[in-house]
């Protein structure tokens, strides 16, 4: 059997794989543009695969293709150091190959390349099953954080007029604040600003992959789908003191949701201030929701009235993920990581407030 990255002179055949290994007609068939934009332009591509091939792992028994195993390598940071880490998507090994040894030898050759931290987000509950065969740490329902803009609406679409699964929610509402703070929606950031406020705070807080510069810019200001709102906060002298990115979802037949994919503050006022910000982006939004790995970002959320969902077998549903069509009974997201010995030993990672890893690390931000 052949492990190996695909070639970027093979893109049609990686395509084809995609079709017919892990699901036909994907969007990655359809649209080439966003294959390449998540496995052949991510800026930290390097730090596991060279500019020739795509990040995408094939593999081959006799000469024909049975399994998959796309991998999206990030600069992890780990409280202000670089280390490498990285995410995975779409693996998957023909029905016929699955006792061929095909989907561990992608697993292992992954491995092999020696990332501190590899994250599998938005997993399903057979996958998860083999993840702890694997060892690896499952998670079985991601932290989500959910404010309702409209309360009785988003009981009648999404709940079916049901009011009881969202009777401890109020509507979200802004708080005033006394800072000489500033937000302001933006097109672009200031990269040597930012990377000063991200590496010589934020990240020393904090461990998950790096929001630098070059992440941001290619995450989200270049998406070549995706429409996203930033916001940035400042304090009097014009330096950064935090950010927050959306994205407004279309859902039934024009109504609209958001979904918050970051929320960096430096502080209380930083804080307060993106979300009040984000509350009056736009009133016509049912919802926002952020799904985030700790507390570290929802103070702000929280101070004007976000909730995190309380996982519970008597609230089986608080508000659905998925809405096109809507799917009442998908409310959570699956997540498993796996993380070095040697990383486990040296960081104290049971100090939960450290993970900064959101819904927008992985290919679960993106168009179907």
């Amino acid at each position: 059997m052949e492990v190996r990255f695909f070639n970027v002179s093979e893109t049609n055949q990686l395509k084809q794989g995609i079709h017919e290994v892990w699901a036909k007609n994907h969007i990655f068939v359809r649209e080439e543009k966003l294959l390449n934009y998540m496995f052949l332009e991510n800026p930290a591509k390097d730090l596991l695969v060279n500019d020739q091939h795509y990040s995408f792992l094939g593999a081959w028994k006799d000469h024909s293709l049975i399994g998959l195993l796309g991998v999206m390598p990030f600069t992890l940071n780990v409280c202000g150091k670089k280390e490498v880490g990285c995410t995975l998507a779409n693996w998957g090994v023909l029905p016929e190959q699955r006792n061929s040894g095909a989907g561990l030898a992608l697993m292992q050759h992954v491995q092999k390349l020696n990332p501190s931290i590899i994250l599998a987000l938005g997993i399903n509950e057979t996958v998860a099953k083999l993840y702890k065969l694997m060892k690896w740490k499952v998670d079985e329902q991601t932290p989500r954080w959910i404010g309702l803009v409209q309360k009785e609406k988003t009981i009648d679409l999404m709940l079916n007029g049901n009011p009881y699964p969202l009777r401890y929610w109020n509507e979200i509402k802004q708080i005033k604040t006394n800072s000489n703070y500033t937000v302001e929606k933006v097109d672009s950031l200031d990269e040597e600003m930012w990377n000063t406020f991200y590496w010589d705070g934020f990240a020393k807080d904090s461990i998950g992959f790096a929001r630098d510069f070059s992440f941001l810019q290619w995450r989200y200001f270049e998406h070549p789908f995706f429409h996203y709102h930033v916001f940035t906060c400042k304090d009097g002298t014009g330096k950064y003191k935090g950010l927050a990115i959306v994205r407004v979802e279309n859902i039934l037949n024009g109504e609209k949701i958001g979904r918050i994919v970051e929320f960096i503050s430096s502080d209380q006022d930083s804080a307060i201030s993106l979300a009040n910000a984000m509350i009056e982006m736009d009133r016509d939004i049912l919802f926002f929701d952020f799904f985030c790995f700790s507390s570290i970002s929802s103070w702000g959320l929280e101070a004007v009235g976000f909730k995190q969902v309380l996982k519970s077998e008597t609230d089986q549903i608080v508000l659905p993920l998925r809405f096109q069509p809507l799917d009442l009974a998908v409310t959570d997201l699956r997540a498993s990581m796996f993380v070095t010995p040697k990383f486990a030993k040296e960081y104290n990672l049971v100090k939960n407030d450290l993970w900064y890893i959101t819904k927008g690390d992985a290919d679960q931000d993106r168009p179907n």
